[in-house]
């Protein structure tokens, strides 16, 4: 199982690293050169989630296993984390959360803030749903249709008709999809609690680093792909 934490956090830090850094700071006044130079590293007037962030610690085999993005737990009042249906910190010894567990918490997190929704996209082979879950920022949010259509616009060069210009106007107010997926196949047992963790630092962390993800960048996350073999892999584990 420590492995298994150690997994998870190289796992949340290096997707939290590759998501582009372009966005704009949602309630502070930066310039573009604090947003471009932003380095990854809690924001000091943030308060963290103490008990979480020294599970964090304690569930970590070896401290060359953590980064500035995760050593910590941004706290928020009125956000829950996802110890709040786990019982426990995401990624924590003895807890393989089944799919249902997982859909939970992110449904709750969709309750607790406008940066986060979730959508059904279908079900398994044996009738398991699959979900998709977004998270940007209240103002990306508000324009997910219209971005949604833009970007289909790019997507097919015919609907502009070949209009470099109108290309170019569409790519500048669109905001990139950057699509996160877990359990691809079965037995990668550590992304689902992952993902539910990068979901609420995206949408809780204010963080210049993160900020910027959240104000440029829609990330959706398809936390199980394969809900029929996630639940059997839980099976056997339990």
């Amino acid at each position: 199982m420590t492995r298994r934490r150690t997994s998870f956090f190289v796992i949340l830090a290096f997707t939290l690293s590759l998501i582009d850094l372009t966005a704009a700071e949602n309630g502070k006044k930066v310039t573009e050169a604090d947003l471009a130079n932003a380095k990854p590293g809690r924001d000091p007037s943030q308060p963290i989630d103490e008990e979480y962030t020294k599970k964090i610690k304690k569930y970590t085999t070896e401290t060359f296993f953590l980064s500035p993005l995760v050593d910590y737990l941004p706290a928020s009042k009125t956000v829950t984390t996802p110890a709040a249906v786990l019982g426990d910190i995401a990624g924590a010894e003895g807890k393989l959360p089944y799919t249902k567990e997982i859909y939970e918490y992110l449904r709750l997190l969709a309750k607790s803030t406008p940066r986060v929704r979730v959508y059904s996209i279908g079900t398994s082979e044996e009738g398991r749903e699959m979900i998709a879950v977004a998270v940007a920022s209240e103002a990306l949010m508000a324009k997910l249709d219209q971005n949604k259509a833009d970007l289909a616009k790019l997507a097919d060069p015919r609907t502009l008709k070949m209009d470099d210009q109108l290309a170019d106007e569409i790519a500048r107010r669109a905001a990139p999809v950057y699509y996160i997926t877990g359990t691809i196949h079965s037995t990668e047992a550590g992304a689902p609690t992952a993902l539910m963790e990068l979901a609420y630092r995206l949408a809780v962390d204010d963080s210049l680093y993160v900020r910027n993800i959240r104000e440029h960048v829609i990330t959706l996350i398809t936390p199980v792909v394969e809900p029929d073999g996630r639940d059997r892999v839980v099976d056997a584990y339990e």
